[in-house]
Formats: C-alpha cells, structure tokens, sequence
C-alpha cells in the first residue's frame, strides 16, 4: 500500500469516526447537520496540504482530539455488537414480509 493510499484511508477513517462521535453528542437530526457541515469544512481546510509531517501532525491531532471528545455512552445500534439484539433470531411470525425483517447484507 503506497504511502498516498495509506493516508487516505487514515484521513477517511477519522472523518467516519468523527462523524459517528457527533452522532453520540448531537442527539437532533438538524443539529447534527450544522456540525457535520463545520466538521467537513475542517477537513476540506486542510485537503490541500502536501508536506508529510504536517499531514500527520493533523491527522495524529484529530485522533487524539477524537479520543478527547469521545462519548461516554455512545449509542449501538441494537442489533450490533454490544446491542441488545445481538446474535438474536429474528422473528418473522409477527406478520411482516421477509424483505422487511431480512438483515441486510453488510451486517452478516
């Protein structure tokens, strides 16, 4: 993996748990929008630096600034790892069709 693709991935994963953390501390939909779109404004601040070690002070910055900022409760989807519907069967006799309470694809 060169050394441009490894940042990338770097930069995508924080952003995406960036985005998860605002999730855990803005609650409303409408909110979490204004603070997604400052969210993103800092990253597309930044998408233009080309020097490495200033790439990877701001990347270890925001990693470090996300642990910071890290919700002590943070939501889990029920049927997630941690959830309360975790490995549970689910039960189709409740009249639903199949399309409706089929796991999707990404969660198996």
């Amino acid at each position: 993996m060169s050394a441009v693709t490894a940042h990338t991935v770097r930069v995508q994963r924080l952003y995406r748990q960036s985005l998860k953390c605002l999730l855990n501390w803005c609650v409303h939909r409408d909110l979490f929008i204004v603070e997604s779109l400052k969210l993103r404004a800092d990253f597309e601040a930044n998408r233009t630096k080309n020097d490495a070690r200033v790439i990877e002070k701001l990347v270890s910055g925001g990693e470090a600034k996300l642990q910071e900022f890290a919700h002590p409760d943070a939501y889990t989807h029920p049927t997630d790892y941690g959830g309360t519907k975790y490995m549970r069967y689910v039960n189709n006799s409740a009249g639903y069709k199949e399309s409706v309470t089929a796991i999707p694809p990404y969660f198996t």
